[in-house]
């Protein structure tokens, strides 16, 4: 009777949250229609939560809403989630779900003459600031390269009014004058949304629901946007957002975003954790508390899990370090795949640190430095990275594999010299085109022979002389000799592609997730086993994040007060969030590494702010 009751308490424990749902179905109500934000911390279930409005939305106005043409809008920050959730849906039509980038694109694409007015006055605008900057700046590095930023956005300029249609690319890169990028979508489409009626009537009545992922970190000028048509439209406009404050990461995501709701949304929240073990939410719970004292409760049949934490000088060796700290966590948890690196997932700050622990630094790091590829160098859309790992490295494999059917399958696929159109006007010469492309092959692939590993500027080179694939005309400029006025990203692209075509494969592994490695930011809403946080100031070089002040190895600075004193955000708490973030990935056991110059005051800041306690942590 006792075991029944325990059980019967276990159950009612873990669906605690179960009204929530609920509640977010009656903000759909056609009588009283409200708006609503979802808090859900770590675990939570936001993404459950965010099917089961869809699947109710499905049912009770599926039909009403494909009768009217309207359709539920679904934005989400990432592909993979897009992909994710359309999938759950079973690609149902009326859910049009897209990231903030295709979302916003969507909307303003047809209206090319409004795009072109705002890119021009954009472009002008920035001319201007730039002559301003110039005028009172000194010589130097930084005025060469204003006078570089001038002369391209003048060039782009003059070419601008030729355009008849601008183009976008919201998953890749955007190249040429007549195309827009995607700070210029996200500015200009949600500029349109704020300002222009015809735009805001077109988002209520083709989007009469309007469902946010992630919402703490989307781009605050469309949350600001969103809420002025809600002001004007809140009868016929439903925005519903999922998130979390405390999971807020990057910096261009609305600020205190849970003050700036208004006072009518519902707001319900969730307090379970159905992910981590108990030691892992507590952790967080107490991380937590130096930001805004939300609590979450772990399952009442959740395991006990294990936490660590290791300390190691700066100049330590790394690689050794993470290796014995593996070691630790087998033993301390019992559980031996800690002692197979791909069974466990290891979250640094930056890409470059897993670019230098892979092995594709010499790729990644001059497109890093450029500055121009952002997303597209993170996400792998880059045009000619994604053809060679896409295109040549399965011929290549395929070849090694003897797998001549893939081969062929490949070459038909795609390369013009088998294109049907070449055929059908040659019909007579079907032998002889065979043979060339045959032959183009084999060119390609003794690159390979022997072991051999050629750069990738070679592979282009040797594609583009036998016109095997169709390559894009920045690839001409790649091929060619550095020229003194050519654009950067060309020079970016020659320097990183005249790497081993082997560092371009370590690059795809890792931004497709197949590596051991992921960044703290990149694993936001994904869970693994076992994950080792890997905290490291120096090796990051970033100036974001400072594990070291958080840790109180190093001091706030003046500013870093400044900003506690006016309430705004600084780069302790974006620190603090991202711990949390990196924590709260792991179900079962986490390791943290810490790298500083202060072993003493980490331990001591841990102990402090009971984080971890004097027996959970290994001084390495």
């Amino acid at each position: 009777m006792m075991k029944d009751l325990s059980t019967s308490l276990q159950l009612s424990d873990n669906h605690v949250d179960d009204h929530v749902d609920e509640e977010i179905k009656l903000c759909f109500s056609e009588d009283n229609p409200k708006s609503f934000f979802m808090f859900a911390g770590a675990g939570a279930g936001k993404t459950r939560s965010l099917i089961n409005a869809l699947s109710f939305l499905d049912k009770d106005m599926g039909v009403k809403l494909s009768a009217h043409a309207k359709q539920v809008a679904v934005i989400t920050y990432t592909n993979a989630a897009c992909d994710e959730i359309s999938k759950r849906l079973h690609y149902k039509p009326i859910f049009a779900v897209s990231t903030i980038h295709s979302f916003l694109w969507e909307l303003i694409k047809n209206f090319q003459s409004d795009i072109k007015v705002w890119v021009i006055e954009s472009i002008k605008n920035d001319i201007a600031e730039l002559n301003e900057k110039q005028a009172k700046g000194r010589s130097g590095d930084a005025a060469a390269k204003r006078a570089e930023e001038i002369n391209k956005k003048t060039t782009r300029l003059s070419k601008i009014e030729s355009v008849k249609k601008f183009s976008y690319n919201p998953n890749g890169d955007n190249v040429g004058y007549d195309s827009l990028n995607h700070s210029e979508v996200v500015k200009m489409g949600s500029e349109f949304i704020a300002t222009e009626e015809t735009m805001q009537e077109i988002l209520v009545n083709k989007y009469p629901i309007l469902l946010i992922d992630e919402s703490q970190d989307t781009k605050k000028e469309l949350v600001d946007a969103l809420l002025v048509v809600y002001e004007k439209y809140k009868t016929r406009f439903i925005i519903g957002m999922f998130g979390d404050t405390m999971q807020r990461i990057y910096m261009d995501g609305k600020d205190n975003l849970a003050s700036c709701i208004p006072d009518e949304w519902e707001k319900p929240e969730k307090v379970m954790n159905h992910r981590s073990a108990m030691r892992i939410v507590k952790l967080a719970n107490t991380i937590r508390n130096t930001i805004d004292k939300q609590q979450q409760r772990p399952r009442s049949d959740a395991e006990t899990g294990t936490v660590r934490l290791f300390i190691a000088n700066t100049s330590s060796d790394k690689e050794e370090i993470e290796h014995r700290a593996a070691q630790i966590m087998a033993k301390k948890s019992n559980d031996d795949n800690w002692l197979d690196a791909s069974k466990y997932k290891s979250l640094i700050l930056e890409h470059h640190m897993a670019a230098s622990r892979f092995g594709f630094s010499n790729l990644y790091l001059p497109l890093n430095e450029s500055k121009s590829f952002d997303t597209s160098l993170r996400d792998g859309s880059i045009s000619e990275l994604s053809f060679l790992f896409n295109m040549v490295s399965p011929l290549v494999n395929a070849n090694k594999n003897d797998n001549d059917f893939e081969v062929s399958k490949i070459v038909r696929q795609y390369s013009p010299l088998l294109d049907k159109k070449a055929f059908r006007k040659c019909p007579e010469d079907q032998a002889k085109l065979l043979q060339v492309a045959e032959n183009a092959v084999e060119d390609l692939l003794t690159l390979w022979k022997d072991g051999a590993i050629p750069t990738c500027v070679d592979v282009l080179k040797t594609i583009k002389k036998n016109s095997l694939f169709n390559l894009n005309d920045r690839v001409d400029n790649i091929l060619f000799d550095e020229d003194k006025d050519e654009d950067k990203k060309v020079t970016a692209l020659r320097k990183a592609l005249s790497v081993p075509f082997d560092a371009l494969e370590r690059y795809s592994a890792y931004v497709t997730g197949n590596t051991q490695f992921a960044t703290h930011q990149g694993v936001k809403g994904l869970e693994f086993p076992r994950v080792m946080v890997i905290m490291d100031d120096v090796e990051a070089k970033g100036f974001l994040f400072s594990y070291e002040k958080l840790f109180g190895a190093k001091s706030k600075t003046d500013a870093d007060i400044k900003n506690e004193r006016e309430g705004k955000d600084t780069g302790i708490m974006r620190t603090a969030r991202l711990f949390y973030v990196a924590c709260t990935r792991a179900e079962k056991s986490l390791a943290v590494v810490a790298y500083t110059e202060d072993t003493e005051a980490v331990k001591n800041t841990a102990i402090l702010n009971g984080w971890f306690t004097k027996a959970e942590i290994d001084v390495l």
